[in-house]
């Protein structure tokens, strides 16, 4: 079918889908191209969660905001626990300062691929804030505690992700899973190119320089991430 034939939802769905790929793309050739300068690549990519934060709406803001806190701080606390490195921090501690503006895309992006695929999404219940952060919080402990042993870590993410599906309303429960799915096949997709370049490196690689839990521990912070980001958008510190 035509684009121009499609209704006027469904040719905004597309362009929403459209417009993270080709945000994909810029940011991670941008990467490969400027890693060894962190603070030009991070003016570099500037403009992705702009761009997400305008595509997304009035919830945009708070949106990328969270992100670009909640995903630095985890992987903050990933990079001292020792399962991945950076070659180039610019002089910072543990992380790049280009990681708040890539992190302030996810949940932006996480949100525009469940409308499109989905239409309108739930809003999260009260309280999910807590929930997401305290989620997230087990996640790291999680990895860290169980990154030497593939069996463990994949059955403790497994039991973690089954856990937050039901933990949801039945209603909410396909959001869930298209954000995880996005989640797993986004991370993997997205730093597949800057690992192969040397931007960073895995601890414990397993498949081109990526663990293979990977995909699980994007999907999982993908749900708590995005729903954290959302709740905050939607004022839930204040409920």
């Amino acid at each position: 079918m035509p684009e121009d034939s499609l209704p006027p939802g469904q040719r905004s769905d597309l362009f929403s889908l459209l417009l993270i790929a080709a945000l994909i793309v810029y940011a991670s050739y941008a990467i490969l191209l400027f890693w060894r300068e962190p603070y030009l690549l991070a003016l570099c990519i500037l403009p992705a969660p702009l761009v997400l934060m305008a595509r997304l709406g009035p919830s945009g803001p708070a949106t990328v905001v969270a992100g670009a806190v909640i995903g630095p701080l985890t992987e903050a606390a990933c990079v001292a626990g020792g399962l991945w490195s950076y070659a180039e921090t610019g002089g910072l501690p543990l992380i790049p300062p280009w990681l708040p503006v890539i992190w302030a895309c996810f949940p932006a992006a996480l949100w525009l691929i469940a409308k499109s695929l989905l239409g309108e999404v739930p809003s999260p219940k009260r309280g999910t804030l807590p929930f997401c952060l305290a989620g997230i919080v087990l996640e790291i402990v999680l990895f860290l505690t169980l990154s030497h042993s593939l069996p463990l870590i994949f059955a403790a993410a497994l039991l973690l992700g089954a856990a937050a599906v039901l933990a949801v309303p039945s209603v909410e429960r396909s959001t869930v899973l298209v954000l995880m799915a996005a989640g797993a096949v986004l991370g993997p997709v997205c730093e597949a190119l800057p690992v192969a370049a040397g931007a960073w490196s895995y601890a414990q690689p397993d498949v081109l320089g990526m663990p293979l839990w990977l995909p699980l521990a994007y999907a999982l912070f993908a749900m708590l991430v995005a729903y954290g980001a959302r709740s905050l958008a939607e004022g839930d510190i204040g409920k």
